[in-house]
């Protein structure tokens, strides 16, 4: 899983080109305190993207599930198991409402 930046871990530097227009859009953000610097939104903005890449890897993998003939026979047998315990579950909750 991702790991977010703090600013206690150790700093590597860079050099980005950016596209000029790219550059001004990131320089207007910070002018209108959306990050304390450029440096900052750059790193924010990387940090979301790649823990949504890391997301959607993450769906895609579950998406699969669907299709992995031994999941759905192990996930038929859990639930069969839990079946009793999980109709008592229910007729306790049931009686307390």
């Amino acid at each position: 899983m991702p790991v977010a930046t703090t600013d206690l871990e150790e700093r590597v530097r860079t050099s980005l080109d950016l596209p000029q227009g790219l550059r001004e859009r990131i320089r207007q953000a910070v002018q209108q305190g959306v990050a304390k610097s450029q440096n900052a939104l750059i790193v924010q903005a990387v940090e979301e993207y790649l823990a949504q890449l890391e997301r959607d890897w993450i769906d895609a993998q579950f998406a699969e599930m669907e299709h992995d003939e031994g999941y759905q026979v192990l996930n038929r047998q859990i639930e069969r198991e839990f079946a009793r315990s999980d109709w008592e579950a229910l007729q306790t909750v049931g009686g307390q409402r």
